[in-house]
């Protein structure tokens, strides 16, 4: 041993001579007393000895959280198998099939696109310009219950439909007057049940409103003016004793 004192002030030559490479630890100790480390990598994030981080291989691309964009490799790609069977999205649950994974709301059609058939005929009746009436109402009768204070009873009666009111351009067609003028001559048993067709654009069916059993309980003829430039209008309105939608 060689001959010195230790920090401690004890013996002479009572401390060895230690043989570590290496330079002085963060703590302060004595110069060399840290041993070097053979670890290959960069500086961390957290400011500790460069070198002392190692080199990770991690293949992918970056993460949503925005952290580093390049690891050596690519980012994922996604890929879902489905389509829709058509332009217009699906509004039954029953049709959410394959990647969908909720249902889809239609979207909502103009109101400018309807056309009347009556009977078993497919060929509209006329162009008409506006139809009104596709309504229906339920009379409520309200019981009093003798003690129950907070609240009445509404109970349900008699339903009632809405006439239908057609507005319509004039044209050579006498098929709608002519129908109006079977009621006047008497002929109250010639009820024809029909629908109104709302159409989109592209000319595709949306939805039908079937009345049963209409009958024409009034019509108007247009109004003649020389000063104007719009189209003629007739009106008629059908009575009718129910609407289904289909």
């Amino acid at each position: 041993m060689a001959d010195w004192r230790g920090r401690g002030q004890g013996r002479t030559e009572g401390q060895p001579s230690l043989n570590l490479k290496g330079g002085a630890g963060m703590g302060g100790g004595r110069a060399g007393s840290q041993p070097s480390l053979d670890i290959k990598g960069g500086a961390g994030k957290g400011g500790g000895r460069a070198g002392s981080q190692p080199s990770l291989d991690i293949k992918g691309g970056a993460g949503k959280g925005g952290g580093k964009v390049n690891f050596g490799g690519s980012s994922l790609k996604f890929s879902l198998k489905g389509s829709t069977t058509s332009a217009r999205a699906e509004t039954s649950i029953g049709k959410a099939t394959g990647a969908e994974a909720s249902p889809r709301v239609a979207d909502p059609e103009g109101n400018f696109m309807f056309y009347l058939v009556l009977g078993t005929s497919t060929e509209p009746v006329a162009q008409f310009k506006a139809a009104s009436g596709l309504k229906s109402t339920t009379q409520v009768f309200e019981l009093e219950e003798g003690g129950m204070n907070h609240r009445v009873h509404k109970l349900p009666g008699q339903s009632r439909w809405d006439n239908l009111v057609l507005r319509y351009g004039v044209s050579s067609d006498t098929q709608m007057a002519t129908w109006r003028n079977e009621v006047l001559s008497d002929e109250f048993g010639k009820r024809k049940s029909g629908s109104i067709v709302m159409m989109t654009v592209a000319g595709e069916e949306v939805r039908r409103y079937n009345f049963t059993d209409g009958w024409p309980v009034a019509w108007e003829g247009p109004q003649f003016s020389a000063d104007g430039a719009e189209v003629a209008v007739e009106m008629i309105e059908i009575a009718h004793s129910g609407l289904r939608i289909s």
